[in-house]
């Protein structure tokens, strides 16, 4: 017998699905495989999200509306920092690590794959997850170079460089590889810690006076 309406079943029923999409793909994923995920009824499951696609547009839709953006205290941190490199270190340490997340880029890896099939979802992740995120960078961004600390014309260009240099390697391997190449933490922190010195040195508040 199945359980009664409830948030709780809902999030029960859309974390098994996140697991079967993600093992499977849209296409290669049954509403019977869903339901045995979630160890509910097919009648349960048709009820509660009308079919197939009501569960990925709802999987999808709630991973959005859940996402937390783990960059909007350090906007304060920024006020606070001794120097650019530090302020820049803890920001880079955080947004990689963040984005890097094996459940994160599982998602993001789904949404991309599906974004063909779904452009709205896959807009909706865009703009609440990654649009964002890059906007409390930019923010943070304004911060240091409001203190001088930076010379930072553009921040929200700037939040895309920053982006680019800590995730462009890292992020892409796990896309085309599907996770089947474990990120190294080893390889990770260089990325970081070399990514870092490049914007430091992109972004020096004395290279605007060169030349």
């Amino acid at each position: 017998m199945d359980l009664t309406d409830s948030p709780p079943r809902r999030r029960r029923i859309l974390d098994a699905a996140l697991a079967v999409f993600v093992a499977n793909g849209y296409v290669g994923t049954s509403t019977d495989q869903l339901a045995a995920a979630a160890s509910i009824s097919k009648a349960t499951l048709y009820k509660e999200f009308g079919d197939k696609e009501g569960v990925f547009s709802a999987l999808i839709a709630d991973a959005a509306e859940r996402i937390d953006d783990p960059f909007d205290p350090l906007i304060g941190r920024m006020g606070e920092v001794a120097d650019a490199a530090d302020g820049i270190a803890l920001l880079a340490e955080q947004f990689a690590r963040s984005i890097m997340a094996p459940s994160v880029q599982q998602l993001r890896r789904l949404v991309i794959a599906e974004a063909t099939r779904f452009p709205h979802l896959g807009t909706l992740y865009w703009e609440r997850g990654f649009v964002r995120v890059l906007d409390s960078v930019s923010a943070c961004l304004q911060v240091l170079d409001s203190r001088r600390l930076l010379d930072v014309p553009e921040p929200d260009l700037a939040a895309q460089h920053f982006a680019g240099m800590l995730l462009w390697i890292p992020s892409n391997r796990t896309m085309f590889t599907a996770g089947a190449e474990p990120l190294d933490d080893r390889f990770l922190a260089r990325v970081i810690e070399s990514g870092t010195t490049a914007f430091l040195r992109a972004y020096s508040a004395s290279s605007s006076s060169i030349g």
